[in-house]
């Protein structure tokens, strides 16, 4: 087992990480439409048209997505996956399932970005830890999907690790291109698509799958298919949104054209667990599932749409997700504690109130006419008469000859207006919401200044000197962060509760490792059976020796959804 570094959740909120996130999107979405990685792959590497388990009478298969986030869950759900069986209750009765000889990872394998030190420390390290290779023992062949994630450096180290077959501790990896097929039993098959950024299906992806249906498959043969988004789900809750017309695309011109039939799609991305279901005319029943609870933060479930619409192959309806919508409400509250959970935010958030009550300072005192705010405010206390429209005056005209001041102001609320989450909404115009909260933002900033120099002179006795102006950076510093970042916190729960918006920025706010889930399916005879396994608690690991982790903790896995059976 090679060395790496157990890695707390990723704190999305951290400027740096907020700041290179945003870089890394922005420039794996211009250069992947310039310089599609699937194609060199496809070029360079031997053609193999898919691995045959056909051979076995049964045989179960894992699959697992979103992973290679904090240490302790994505370890936890690694130890449960590579344990030789798991047990389950299953109507008041206990339930052994084995562990899955096809083992599929589901997209986004690591975060922030596929870095090979991160993919080491956050994905690599926690499979070889929890399923360390032995030479007597089989592991689970692995089969691996990128998402966005994956994506961020244009699939290059995806590439390395896992399109060269090798071994990852106790699991051996199969493919060698980004995509692949696999024939599960006579007539079942598992697809897996490569999406790339929202972008078109390349052409050698689609004449690799046309192969297979048209050489190796037969009229009627079933297929369990793999992408890396809910399309279905974005479809219905994003303005503008193009994943679903390529995935339509793919399913009605090499699935449906050739015959065959899609059974059930799986796909991750979003971190719950969520399943839609459909019933033919003729009474058969076709399942979209999303689990994706491998290791990432939690997604909340209490704003998917019970009912999906405009969909090419039924309507399809809410049947269950983990956790439940009345649990997901009660977490989004969770954003009250924002500043706390986010202390670099909140860190930012107080140096940006420094900056503009320094702005403020500086510009007042070299306006000879008036008093400075803070002489004013003195002279006001001394008076007993505070004119609360005087002041604001003062602060506008001090506005008005402070470019830093506008500056901050207008960033702000330019910022906030960006981050409003509005192609989650059905209000065309909900961006102004996010003026709106940038501008209380500012109002804030102003209102603390205002408040905390009324408290150094009238409780604290502070002169309208130097002396004010450090008591005043003292508690701009200890209390502006947190107001700004209450304020947030508060923003979040508003518009996710009554507008619906703002899933992943609420929650991954919270950095919540708990309800986690994978799939376990197993085919026998002409029957598959879809066990969800989830486990509610994630376990919390010590290292007491450099190539040994241990936990107090009881890692109970439980069926978070009745079995779901599918005749083949």
């Amino acid at each position: 087992m090679k060395k790496f570094t157990p890695q707390k959740m990723v704190g999305w909120y951290d400027a740096k990480q907020l700041f290179t996130t945003a870089i890394r999107a922005v420039l794996s979405s211009i250069f992947g439409s310039y310089a599609d990685k699937r194609e060199t792959i496809a070029s360079i590497t031997e053609e193999e048209v898919y691995n045959d388990y056909n051979t076995n009478e049964e045989i179960w298969v894992d699959y697992i997505s979103d992973t290679g986030d904090g240490f302790d869950s994505t370890f936890t759900m690694a130890k449960l996956i590579s344990y030789d069986e798991i047990t389950v209750n299953q109507n008041n009765q206990e339930k052994i399932l084995p562990r899955g000889k096809i083992l599929v990872f589901g997209g986004d394998q690591v975060y922030p970005s596929p870095t090979r030190e991160e993919y080491q420390n956050r994905f690599i390290g926690p499979m070889e830890a929890a399923s360390p290779y032995d030479d007597d023992k089989a592991g689970a062949d692995m089969y691996v999907v990128p998402g966005n994630h994956d994506w961020y450096d244009g699939l290059t180290n995806f590439a390395k690790i896992f399109c060269r077959k090798k071994k990852i501790g106790s699991f051996q990896t199969k493919q060698n291109r980004s995509y692949f097929a696999i024939k599960v039993r006579n007539n079942v098959w598992l697809w897996a698509i490569d999406i790339q950024l929202e972008s078109d299906i390349d052409k050698p992806q689609l004449d690799y799958f046309n192969h297979v249906a048209s050489e190796h498959m037969q009229k009627g043969d079933k297929i369990i298919l793999c992408t890396a988004e809910p399309s279905w789900v974005y479809n219905t809750t994003r303005r503008v949104d193009k994943t679903y017309e390529n995935l339509e695309y793919f399913e009605e011109n090499c699935i449906k054209a050739k015959g065959m039939e899609q059974i059930l799609t799986l796909t991750g991305d979003l971190h719950h667990y969520a399943r839609y279901t459909a019933e033919s005319e003729e009474g058969k029943v076709y399942h979209k599932i999303t689990s994706g609870g491998g290791g990432a933060f939690l997604h909340p479930t209490h704003n998917l749409p019970d009912q999906l619409k405009e969909m090419h192959d039924g309507e399809f309806v809410l049947k269950k997700t983990f956790p439940e919508k009345k649990t997901s409400k009660r977490l989004i509250w969770g954003n009250l504690l924002f500043p706390i959970k986010n202390l670099s935010f909140g860190a930012f958030l107080a140096a940006v109130h420094l900056a503009m009550a320094w702005s403020l300072k500086t510009t007042s005192e070299l306006d000879e006419d008036e008093a400075d705010i803070f002489v004013q405010m003195r002279t006001m206390y001394e008076k007993n008469d505070f004119d609360f429209s005087s002041l604001l005056n003062r602060l506008i005209t001090t506005f008005g000859h402070s470019f830093s001041a506008v500056l901050i102001l207008g960033l702000f609320v330019l910022g906030f207006y960006k981050f409003c989450d509005s192609n989650s909404s059905k209000y065309k115009h909900i961006g102004f919401l996010g003026m709106f909260h940038g501008i209380l933002h500012v109002v804030l900033m102003l209102f603390s200044l205002c408040i905390f120099t009324f408290v150094g002179i009238s409780f604290l006795g502070l002169e309208p000197g130097r002396e004010n102006v450090a008591g005043v950076i003292v508690q701009q510093l200890l209390f502006g962060g947190l107001l700004s970042g209450m304020l947030i916190g508060l923003y979040f729960i508003f518009t996710n509760l009554v507008l619906g918006i703002h899933d992943n920025e609420a929650f991954s706010a919270l950095k919540n490792k708990d309800y986690k889930n994978f799939l376990r399916m197993h085919f026998k005879g002409n029957t598959l059976t879809i066990y969800p396994v989830g486990l509610r608690k994630t376990a919390k690991w010590t290292q007491p020796y450099i190539d040994k982790f241990e936990t107090k903790d009881t890692i109970i896995p439980e069926l978070i959804d009745d079995p779901i059976v599918i005749e083949l």
